[in-house]
């Protein structure tokens, strides 16, 4: 789905327009292959360019190509989804392009005119865009890093289904590590090679602290998930040693009686035969044998 929209400096608001203007901006959103042609003929856009704004797998970078320059970023369509997708960022002379798989939440705030999104100057509206992508990050950065906190607080009773959810932030930190390495190489390339004001340079400087606020956010929630997981296979194996030690315990405590009644079940003359007290004095043999192997183990601490 391909829309146009222009707002100059003189408009109150951002208006959808029919077909492509000076100064307009092209708001792309899972387009078909032969919308991707259209855009290519019509705009002289790399396809391969365009074709990379949909790949998921893309890594962040920054491409020039004659005239045009595109900007692969990392976007954060939906927060509840825990989600993050290529976004294609293009800056003609003539126009701004974006290009998405699905429609970023902050496009429905730029269409309401909640933004001051001036689309005739086209770097300040790349801005805009870079600052909302990285807001984006963040309160996913913040829902992921909150679960991961309270998941900490009940390591000692973490079930299957809550070590399965664990395992699903520690995909989603290393996911969004990679984005915000990515994404502060580009700023500072961005930088470096485009000719920004100084008030926009310093907002794109102040995207790199925050994206580095990030990184090392979720490096640490990525340290904390790591202990987490060490500290319950530790748990985990000593629960099974003392199993095991309780069952060996039982074992030998049930072979005592077993290997006593075995003997004196046996059809042949035996010691203290004819004694009427004998099945007592086995039973009291047994508990004393009982009561000075469990003392033993204790003071071993084996039990």
């Amino acid at each position: 789905m391909i829309n146009y929209y222009k707002r100059t400096i003189r408009d109150s608001s951002i208006k959808e327009i029919p077909d492509i203007a000076v100064g307009c901006w092209i708001n792309v959103v899972n387009p078909s292959s032969k919308e991707i042609d259209y855009l290519e003929k019509r705009l002289n856009l790399n396809k391969r360019n365009l074709e990379s704004g949909l790949d998921q797998n893309e890594i962040p970078h920054l491409d020039f190509n004659g005239d045009n320059i595109y900007f692969f970023v990392k976007n954060v369509p939906n927060i509840e989804k825990e989600e993050v997708e290529t976004f294609l960022i293009v800056i003609s002379n003539d126009f701004i392009l974006t290009l998405s798989k699905t429609k970023p939440y902050f496009i429905e705030n730029i269409l309401r005119n909640k933004i001051n999104f001036i689309t005739t100057q086209k770097l300040k509206c790349l801005i805009k865009i870079l600052f909302f992508i990285n807001e984006g990050f963040e309160r996913l950065t913040m829902n992921v890093v909150k679960k991961v906190q309270a998941s900490k607080e009940l390591t000692e009773d973490l079930q299957e289904k809550e070590l399965n959810n664990l395992l699903k932030q520690e995909s989603i930190l290393n996911t969004l590590v990679s984005s915000y390495y990515y994404m502060n190489l580009l700023y500072q390339k961005t930088i470096r090679r485009v000719e920004f004001f100084e008030q926009d340079k310093e907002i794109l400087e102040d995207l790199i602290i925050e994206a580095t606020q990030g990184l090392n956010l979720c490096k640490s929630s990525l340290k904390s998930i790591s202990n987490m997981r060490d500290y319950y296979v530790i748990l985990l194996s000593n629960r099974l040693n003392r199993i095991m030690t309780i069952f060996t315990v039982f074992t030998i405590l049930i072979s005592i009686p077993a290997a006593i009644s075995g003997i004196y079940g046996m059809n042949i003359k035996l010691p203290f035969a004819d004694e009427p007290a004998i099945f007592s004095y086995i039973i009291l043999l047994i508990l004393g044998i009982w009561v000075v192997f469990i003392v033993y183990l204790k003071k071993r601490k084996i039990i």
